[in-house]
């Protein structure tokens, strides 16, 4: 066994109606909370209740709101900005505000822009305390000290991650998730099934991440269609935070792998959403990866009972296969990336940018840039 170093947030919440214990977890990392959200809070009225009880519990909250969906440089920056007088972040969202929030509360103040974090500066150790509420299950964001961002100069996606971007307190509510229009429930369920797999697939994985991947692949395939077709169903929407959540907590260790790899070049190319990215590319990674991670894949199947006990590797992973394409075809996701708009022409820049990806590096096979290319090429 090799060693390993784990890291999570010093607390997580997690439980239907956990949102009420959201003003006294603020108060006790400060008194001027920055709460960063996207357009739909305010629009929900979820924004003003929330307001409301800060500013009960004795809280001066300013606002940082309409964070975009695959955000770029501009909107860490503009966070960054707005956090300047806050002493605390409350981010409420999905994973592009919580990375968002995360970087600003690592970032802001440290003198430098978040364009030269992007380009490769180190990530200070401490910023000011952040709570994560995760207002979809999929990115497990709310657990990790990952930032993910697009330069749309350069069509770059990557992240930027450390230590000062993890969480104080990851807040848990699935009763959020309720609201979540179907299809964004089916991408970033998708995002959390395939995170899943590939941390528990991954070079870096563990024995703890394991065991964290493995039940987060189990809840996420259990509840996710019955989240998208009942959005009311409490078991499925709580299934799906927890399988979300876990999923997060492993690949924060483990790493992903090359689904992720392609996912972010392509992304940028394409603004496609990512967990329909990661669903896209997740049969054709599987295929490649067979001969290096078919006995894990074999495992999985066996604990999703695809297959009977001790069914030859090989067989077994191909069920797992079947049941992810088959996954994919429920949720109406597409598996042909011309249906989401690239362009073959894209394939070497891609096939290049996904190279240096820390995901591409922790893929169970090794992986070339030529490799790289004819992945995604199978599934034009």
């Amino acid at each position: 066994m090799h060693a390993f170093t784990t890291v999570t947030p010093p607390k997580i919440v997690f439980g239907w109606g956990a949102i009420q214990q959201l003003p006294g977890e603020v108060a006790r990392l400060g008194r001027r909370p920055l709460v960063v959200c996207g357009r739909s809070l305010r629009s929900s009225g979820a924004l003003e209740r929330i307001l409301t009880e800060l500013r009960a519990a004795s809280l001066a909250p300013s606002v940082h709101e309409n964070v975009p969906p695959e955000p770029g440089v501009e909107a860490l920056q503009a966070c960054m900005d707005a956090a300047s007088d806050a002493d605390s972040i409350l981010a409420v969202g999905g994973g592009s505000v919580l990375d968002v929030a995360k970087g600003a509360a690592a970032l802001a103040g440290t003198g430098a822009t978040a364009r030269e974090y992007f380009a490769g500066k180190a990530i200070p150790e401490t910023g000011r305390p952040l709570i994560a509420v995760p207002t979809t299950s999929g990115t497990g964001s709310e657990v990790t000290w990952v930032c993910v961002l697009v330069d749309h100069e350069s069509r770059r996606k990557a992240s930027v991650r450390g230590p000062g971007m993890m969480p104080a307190v990851a807040l848990l509510d699935p009763q959020l998730t309720v609201s979540c229009p179907a299809t964004v429930t089916a991408y970033s369920g998708m995002d959390a099934f395939v995170q899943a797999v590939e941390a528990y697939t991954s070079r870096g994985a563990n024995p703890m991440t394991d065991a964290l991947a493995l039940e987060a692949v189990k809840l996420t395939a259990r509840w996710l269609e019955t989240a998208v077709r009942e959005p009311e169903h409490g078991e499925a929407r709580e299934g799906m935070a927890l399988g979300s959540m876990l999923a997060g907590l492993a690949l924060n260790t483990s790493r992903l792998g090359l689904v992720h790899g392609l996912a972010h070049p392509i992304g940028a190319v394409t603004g496609a959403a990512h967990g329909l990215l990661c669903g896209l590319l997740m049969p054709p990674v599987m295929r490649f990866n067979r001969e290096a991670a078919g006995p894990k894949y074999a495992r999985l199947a066996e604990e999703l009972a695809l297959t009977p006990p001790r069914t030859y590797p090989e067989a077994a992973a191909d069920a797992l296969l079947r049941f992810t394409e088959g996954l994919l075809a429920r949720l109406h996701i597409p598996q042909r990336l011309r249906e989401v708009g690239f362009d073959a022409a894209h394939l070497d820049w891609v096939a290049q940018e996904t190279m240096p990806s820390g995901s591409t590096k922790a893929n169970p096979r090794p992986v070339s840039q030529e490799d790289a290319r004819a992945v995604a090429e199978s599934c034009l």
